[in-house]
């Protein structure tokens, strides 16, 4: 009985296609789109490759073996034949046929190794009857994945006399669950890797694909190889198997080799000399800029990589630190490019411009000294000792409010009279009181004018003093504070502060009586 196929043709745009010929098209398409280790969603699924037949030679041929292929019977061998089966292979089943009567005993074995070890797959006793056993042998491998077999050399020892005609090794390549096809010609065979797995067997991971452990898939699990996070800058990582444990089995993937100026395990922060540009993302190769710092006004080629700010010298500034920062001016020197600009030591706005050289100031103020060494007997022989902040315009409002005996419309500083100035400071701390106690905050300060036209006090506005006063003069009025050529006015230093506790202390203890001279009391009356 015969089935006759007749084409049915479609015509149209002046050419015929045939209905075997589409649904061949259509079928091998379907095929080539079709991949057995993903399902339809496109996830990963446990694969095996198709069960060939495997090409066996004689690595150690017994010498009297059949002629291979002769279909005529052949003399009786005696010992063993061992098979090269050209690469790992998982076995499935090995046939033997004989030109004549089986041996009466078969032990099939297999191998890694031409040298071993062996392993025993298969006994077979001895047949009974004289005319031995069947002239076809079929090994079959036991089903399971705990008794699959794979060997790439194959041992049959034979018990009696036989004669061998052919062999016959059926098996599949050896792709541990990640290849549904392989290149059997190759050598060694090589499977065609999915689950981004590489190697003749898919035995590792791809080197981008190193962030959980190899493994073989399963019908339960495919166990397929997931990439590393390193930010589109490493092509290549390494696993960590003491980083996979501490994430809980997470992940376990080390970057290598990272690019455009990354590092980290992840390629997630910059090299040392880059800093990272928020403006970029951190897949940008331009995530990271060189940090640009100048060679003379930085420090080192260093910076923040978080903001790009170099370690500058001191008084320059910049990101880069490309200039000098206030008040300080270029030098010619590279090891300090930037110098302070000197401060002239001038007096506040209400000191009459006076030469020293006015024959008048000669020798008319104390010698000018720019630090003390306060001893106890120093101390003691001041009228007082203060910590006060020379007014500033904007801060004499704000004093004069809060003081009763100041008015609110006081200036920095006035002329009083042909012989005295008065200027605004502020008292913050005192450490020897005088016989008409000074109180602390705002308060008016009187000052010669000879003084201030001779240059004897120099005060700058908004600055802190430690001011020493002798009371030599008598200037009719105790409860002024009088600032004159007898006293001090040193910038204020704040590790002063402690010591001069100390010595206000010793004063409050009757230190001072012992060492001023007795003054004469008044006279008793009669």
């Amino acid at each position: 009985m015969s089935v006759e196929h007749r084409a049915v043709k479609f015509r149209g745009a002046g050419s015929a296609v045939t209905t075997p010929v589409a649904l061949s098209l259509l079928l091998l398409l379907s095929q080539a789109s079709s991949d057995p280790c993903y399902d339809s969603g496109g996830r990963p699924r446990f694969c095996l490759p198709p069960v060939i037949q495997l090409v066996g030679k004689a690595a150690a041929p017994c010498s009297h073996t059949c002629a291979l292929p002769a279909p005529s019977s052949g003399p009786a061998c005696n010992g063993s034949l061992t098979l090269d089966l050209d690469g790992s292979f998982l076995l499935t089943s090995v046939t033997l046929r004989f030109c004549t009567a089986g041996p009466p005993a078969l032990v099939l074995s297999a191998a890694w190794a031409i040298g071993g070890p062996w392993r025993p797959l298969w006994r077979r006793p001895a047949w009974p009857g004289a005319l031995g056993g069947p002239k076809k042998v079929i090994f079959h491998s036991p089903p399971g994945p705990k008794t699959r077999i794979v060997a790439s050399y194959l041992r049959v020892q034979f018990g009696g006399k036989a004669g061998l005609v052919t062999t016959g090794v059926r098996g599949r390549c050896q792709c541990h669950g990640h290849a549904a096809r392989c290149a059997t010609r190759a050598q060694p065979p090589r499977c065609r890797c999915r689950h981004h797995t590489t190697g003749p067997g898919c035995e590792s991971c791809r080197p981008s694909h190193r962030d959980w452990p190899w493994r073989p898939a399963t019908p339960q699990h495919p166990h397929p190889c997931l990439p590393c996070s390193c930010n589109q800058h490493a092509r290549r990582c390494r696993f960590n198997s003491e980083l996979f444990r501490l994430s809980g089995g997470r992940s376990g993937g080390v970057c290598e080799r990272c690019r455009h100026h990354t590092a980290g395990r992840h390629c997630h922060y910059c090299q040392p000399g880059f800093w990272r540009d928020p403006s970029q993302p951190i897949t940008s190769h331009k995530a990271c800029r060189a940090c640009q710092c100048h060679p003379i006004g930085a420090t080192g080629g260093m910076c923040n990589q978080t903001s790009g700010q170099c370690s500058c010298k001191l008084g320059v500034t910049g990101l880069t630190c490309n200039h000098c920062g206030p008040g300080y001016q270029q030098s010619r020197s590279p090891r300090m490019p930037c110098q302070r600009i000197p401060e002239a030591t001038t007096t506040p706005a209400t000191t009459l411009v006076a030469s020293q050289s006015d024959p008048q100031c000669q020798g008319y103020c104390n010698v000018s000294v720019n630090s003390v060494h306060m001893s106890l007997q120093r101390y003691c022989q001041q009228d007082y000792v203060l910590h006060a902040q020379v007014a500033e315009s904007a801060q004499v409002s704000a004093w004069s409010s809060s003081s009763s005996s100041s008015s609110s419309s006081s200036p920095l500083s006035e002329a009083v009279g042909p012989d005295w100035w008065r200027l605004a400071v502020h008292v913050l701390a005192v450490f020897k009181q005088r016989a008409w106690p000074v109180r602390r905050g705002g308060q008016e300060a009187w000052v010669p004018r000879a003084d201030l036209a001779c240059g004897c006090l120099r005060l700058r506005p908004g600055a802190d003093y430690l001011l020493l006063g002798s009371a030599t003069e008598d200037h009719g009025d105790p409860a002024r504070l009088i600032l004159n050529r007898h006293g001090l006015a040193l910038p204020w230093r704040p590790r002063w502060a402690r010591p001069l506790r100390r010595l206000q202390q010793k004063e409050r203890g009757g230190a001072c009586r012992s060492l001023r001279p007795p003054t004469p009391g008044p006279e008793p009356r009669n």
